[in-house]
């Protein structure tokens, strides 16, 4: 990824104030006297609420900047043969969503497409600075990580709405609500109601590869170690009960919806009640450490190394 991805960066501008690099998923550029951000992300995993799911995990990804998620486009490639009924239905996720973060449509390309078969969405977004800019790589020696609500709620809407046939064992009421959980995606509110508190240092949504992924992101961008308690990482019912039933690890499974925050020890109990006083789940899930430590995993009372999840759970059903 290093040598084949982030070495091929164009021409060189100063105005770039954050590039590409691991655990970054946005830039920040300066335009005039202003900063902006700038992502883009696709998605493939899914055919049901890919409008939502699109305008959410972009969204995602400018907020944990601490900037204001303002302006959408994307690009939406469609299987020969898709109905004026299915396009409707995908636009219209994308006007609700944007509509309920207040995101302004200003644009993109759509085309039917030789070779597919599902809609795909790859999106971009910009987002306008509110005040600092906040980076994974921040993270600080000594920090404590909190993880707001549980792990991987995206994945589990997914498996409960894709692949529901083999999951006729689940009961009908665990498939629905793990279903709901596509309304967990954003983490807009909570990382808008942190990103000002003095003493948060790096925030971040682990999405491929799950919470254990976003952690190690976390530690590579910062150039850090880590120590996980991976016993205290949140893991809804309905995503256990679906996991087991398919053999799956919920904490390497597509986890949008959940936010990372590294905080100064001294600002934990502030950044805890402010979330907790909007009804946000948080939960301290491990602590940043100096390199020579290591990165590991402390899990029902084994010590692992932690280490990048090559493959996320839902791509060994594909």
């Amino acid at each position: 990824m290093v040598r084949a991805v982030y070495s091929h960066g164009g021409k060189r501008n100063p105005r770039l104030v954050l590039g590409p690099g691991i655990g970054r998923d946005t830039a920040v550029v300066k335009l005039a006297k202003k900063l902006v951000v700038l992502t883009a992300d696709p998605v493939t995993g899914t055919t049901k609420h890919i409008g939502e799911h699109s305008v959410h995990i972009n969204a995602n990804d400018i907020a944990v900047t601490g900037a204001k998620p303002v302006w959408y486009v994307c690009t939406l490639l469609l299987p020969l043969g898709t109905s004026e009924k299915e396009l409707t239905r995908i636009m219209s996720g994308i006007d609700r969503a944007s509509r309920s973060l207040g995101i302004t449509v200003a644009g993109g390309h759509t085309e039917v497409t030789h070779d597919l078969d599902r809609p795909l969405i790859a999106g971009f977004m910009i987002g306008e600075i509110r005040g600092r800019v906040l980076s994974s790589a921040n993270m600080r020696v000594g920090d404590w990580i909190l993880m707001t609500k549980t792990a991987g709620i995206e994945g589990t809407a997914i498996l409960a709405s894709e692949y529901s046939g083999q999951l006729k064992r689940v009961k009908d009421e665990t498939i629905r609500k793990a279903q709901g959980f596509v309304k967990q995606i954003s983490i807009v509110e909570e990382a808008t109601s942190i990103s000002m508190i003095s003493g948060v240092h790096a925030l971040h949504d682990p999405t491929e590869g799950g919470v254990l992924n976003g952690l190690w992101e976390l530690a590579e961008a910062s150039g850090l170690g880590i120590e996980v308690w991976a016993d205290r990482i949140p893991v809804a019912t309905e995503t256990l009960k679906i996991c087991s039933k398919l053999g799956l690890d919920p904490l390497k499974l597509m986890s949008s919806g959940c936010l990372l925050a590294a905080i100064a020890p001294n600002s934990v109990g502030t950044v805890m009640k402010a979330l907790r006083n909007r009804g946000v789940r948080v939960s301290e899930v491990g602590q940043a450490t100096a390199r020579t430590k290591g990165r590991f995993i402390l899990r029902d009372g084994k010590k692992m190394d932690l280490v990048a999840v090559p493959q996320d759970e839902l791509y060994k059903l594909a």
